[in-house]
């Protein structure tokens, strides 16, 4: 489940697409070559991968009140793509919901680790010894259940510890969710000196429309101090800022100038090159654009668009939810297309959907369907995991049921083969 629920009524982004033809679709996936792993009566919310040592960590949410849950990580066997332990329960460290669960992995000079608060607001760091293991450190920062959208930096060659959070003023939720919340502020805390807690920019309530901040959720441009989120410029279009944690009085500066509205932009920087990425969904269409620059001071220039031939999608929509990597010394990134409903949740979670797979920064641009296209399942959340010279995307997945919520649904974890292996 995304990190938002978005209304995306700005200007409706144009939900209804066409489908387009693209003469490099090179692979249709084989029975087989998509699978259910885990356990059938575990419900798999929310799978993050971590970027190095084998893990993974997801919450098993309440399909009863679809809110809150048991954190839990895991190990992944790096030879077959398996969990370990294969239901996924390796640890859980700590109780938490849809809201303030760990959205992704951080990485400094002694490891990963992730980050999450508990229902009552304790912020909680967490750092994995094995797959059933880890040691639990309770962040002494004042309890506030209004945090939520946890981003921990990644500096893997330095002893610093950073997360990001949305705080909104009334009651935790997402911005189109509940009209009781008149603003919210992205801020940045120090996890070593938590009296560091830095406001990075507040945005008022647009109810029930979207903020800016939760339609480019706040990532870390990865192995840096930098980070991204979303904002409307003077035309009222969603573009990108960037924020450096490492000088954080210095006000954020814009990093996108063009005409399209940016959905749920990613980063990730080329270690071979230097050569910086922004990948984002366009105007909730079946389209993304690639930017790039070189330099971190520079802004982000159209280089690449994203738009894959649909087989199964009558109305294709939200090129979205975009995992970069680095394979080979190759760039690829793992998406996700569905087709079009109402609104952003009407579209992610209730419709059915395709799991892509593309080149970046290659002249010959080459896509790949992964998953196996069922019409009766809802797809989601594509997560890439490299192994011993293998590939995997996981992702998640829930049968379409008319009379239930999403958020009640149960939820799959499922694992695609990719071209690599």
């Amino acid at each position: 489940m995304k990190q938002f629920v978005l209304l995306f009524s700005l200007g409706l982004f144009c939900l209804q697409c066409s489908n387009t033809e693209n003469d490099d679709l090179t692979n249709i996936p084989d029975p087989g070559t998509d699978v259910r792993v885990g356990e059938v009566s575990i419900n798999y919310v929310n799978p993050e991968i971590s970027p190095r040592d084998n893990y993974m960590v997801w919450i098993e949410l309440d399909t009863i009140n679809g809110v809150s849950g048991k954190v839990w990580q895991c190990g992944i066997d790096p030879t077959t793509g398996d969990l370990i332990p294969a239901d996924g329960k390796g640890f859980n460290p700590f109780t938490s919901n849809i809201y303030a669960r760990p959205a992704d992995w951080g990485v400094d000079n002694l490891g990963v680790y992730y980050v999450g608060a508990t229902p009552l607001g304790q912020i909680k760091m967490v750092r994995p010894t094995s797959p059933t293991s880890a040691t639990v450190t309770n962040i002494a920062a004042p309890m506030d259940n209004k945090r939520r959208v946890f981003y921990p930096s990644q500096l893997p060659n330095e002893n610093k510890r950073f997360v990001i959070y949305i705080l909104n003023d009334v009651i935790n939720g997402f911005s189109a969710n509940y009209p009781q919340n008149t603003k919210f502020q992205l801020r940045l805390l120090d996890l070593d000196n938590p009296t560091n807690d830095y406001l990075i920019e507040e945005q008022p309530s647009i109810y029930p429309l979207i903020v800016p901040m939760d339609v480019i959720v706040p990532r870390w441009i990865k192995n840096s101090g930098y980070l991204t989120y979303g904002y409307k410029d003077d035309n009222g279009v969603v573009q990108a800022k960037q924020f450096d944690a490492l000088h954080p009085t210095e006000a954020a500066i814009p990093v996108t100038n063009d005409l399209s509205n940016k959905v749920d932009g990613n980063t990730i920087i080329n270690t071979l090159n230097g050569n910086q990425y922004f990948i984002s969904g366009i105007n909730a269409t079946n389209t993304a654009y690639i930017y790039k620059r070189t330099a971190f001071d520079a802004m982000f220039l159209q280089d690449e668009i994203i738009t894959p031939s649909s087989v199964n999608l009558e109305t294709p929509s939200l090129n979205q939810s975009h995992e970069p990597f680095i394979f080979n010394g190759q760039l690829y990134s793992a998406f996700q297309i569905n087709n079009g409903g109402n609104n952003f949740s009407e579209t992610t979670f209730n419709r059915p959907g395709e799991i892509w797979l593309t080149t970046l920064d290659n002249p010959n641009q080459q896509m790949w369907l992964l998953n196996e296209f069922d019409s009766a399942l809802n797809v989601s959340e594509p997560e890439a995991y490299s192994g011993n010279d293998k590939v995997w995307i996981f992702y998640s997945a829930a049968e379409l049921n008319d009379s239930q919520s999403y958020i009640n649904r149960k939820y799959q974890l499922r694992r695609c083969e990719t071209p690599m292996n």
